[in-house]
């Protein structure tokens, strides 16, 4: 166990900008790269502590080195919740949302990889310990321009042999498009899996979102996943009390306080939570009570490697969200590494035993890919 004195010593974070090779529509987004965050903190008693997210474009890796490092040298990275609350009150002029949250919420990452390491043990078993193995949600490869209906159906048919619980499809914009794809889907792969569409905020009106999803009603979808922006819960509560299908929100959320409406008025059937926007573990930990309080299942956003540790540690989360090994529209395995990958035919994969994270991360990629890092040390 490190000393319990030990301080921190250096912070340092990487812009990194992954081109993809598929560029990538998602709803109005049109997404030709990924622009990723990186973040390492070192202690004096030797542990480093690791985070990645998406920025999304935004400078989050500034925000850690020059807002929110001198608040954090020289103090001890195992006091979690009170290095947490000194960020919040040293930026409270700027405001714990947004920007601010998501770089709050890799450097509370990065305090608990810290703490599981000096502890021996990895980050979910020190966050609870609920279970040590769990099921994964495959996040489907994209379509190609060209490939039919029946082509992708197989093509993700053979996917669907390695043991996924779930398969998430990429929205298509118009509602029977979508439609007769899933019923290709379902011809090949069954009852058994379950089918998510993510329609990434696209929705303009209850009434559109209402059309579409009783369209699609007879393919048994396990969710309707970010309808609109979660801000928009009266929209979102609509739409849940208006077809039989369930809908889920809350991917990319910053503010408690949206969360905090989604639950407490019903508006939907599943808690989507982020830790990499909503504060970290730590604070996700707080939102999933209050989803478990109220009924609800929660569901992690992408980043299996950070995420994998909330499924296993508390009852009420999962599935693990991955995307296929090497995929063309994600990007982070450019410079990480998750061995978690499913083998063929199992259903559930094991939760990680070394001490932290668990994070592989291949330093040198970061720096290729690096358009930007900054670094404060004591």
């Amino acid at each position: 166990m490190t000393e319990p004195h030990s301080v921190i010593e250096r912070v340092e974070a990487w812009h990194c900008r992954v081109p993809l090779e598929t560029p990538l529509t998602l709803g109005d987004l049109l997404i030709d790269r990924r622009d990723f965050v990186v973040v390492r903190m070192q202690s004096s008693g030797g542990l480093d502590g690791v985070a990645y997210a998406l920025s999304r474009g935004a400078p989050v890796d500034l925000v850690v080195t020059e807002l929110l490092a001198p608040l954090l040298l020289g103090r001890n990275p195992f006091d979690i919740p009170r290095r947490v609350d000194e960020l919040s009150r040293g930026l409270v002029a700027l405001g714990p949302v947004g920007i601010v949250q998501r770089a709050i919420s890799l450097i509370d990452i990065c305090l608990w990889d810290i703490k599981a390491k000096a502890a021996g043990m990895p980050v979910w078993r020190l966050l609870g310990g609920y279970r040590d193995e769990a099921p994964v949600m495959l996040v489907a490869p994209y379509a190609d321009a060209n490939e039919s209906d029946g082509a992708y159906a197989a093509r993700l048919a053979e996917l669907a042999k390695r043991g996924y619980v779930a398969i998430k499809l990429y929205p298509v914009a118009d509602p029977r498009t979508m439609a007769s794809r899933l019923e290709a889907l379902r011809a090949v792969l069954g009852a058994r899996i379950g089918l998510v569409v993510d329609m990434a905020w696209s929705w303009r009106t209850a009434k559109q979102a209402i059309d579409a999803v009783r369209m699609w009603e007879d393919f048994d979808l396990a969710w309707v996943e970010d309808p609109f922006p979660a801000s928009a819960w009266p929209s979102i509560r609509a739409l849940a009390n208006a077809v039989r299908t369930p809908i889920g929100a809350g991917d990319e959320v910053s503010v408690q306080a949206v969360m905090d409406l989604l639950i407490a008025e019903r508006a939907v059937d599943l808690v989507r939570l982020d830790a990499t926007t909503i504060g970290g573990f730590s604070q996700f930990a707080a939102v999933r009570e209050s989803a478990s309080r109220a009924g609800y299942s929660t569901s992690p956003h992408a980043y299996p490697e950070i995420h994998r540790h909330c499924v296993f540690a508390w009852p009420g989360v999962g599935p693990i969200e991955m995307f296929p090994v090497g995929s063309p529209t994600w990007g982070a395995s450019r410079f990480l590494g998750l061995e978690t990958d499913l083998a063929n035919d199992r259903t559930t994969i094991p939760a990680p035993i070394e001490p932290g994270l668990g994070l592989e991360v291949d330093w040198a990629a970061v720096s290729a890919l690096s358009t930007r890092s900054t670094a404060v040390a004591r």
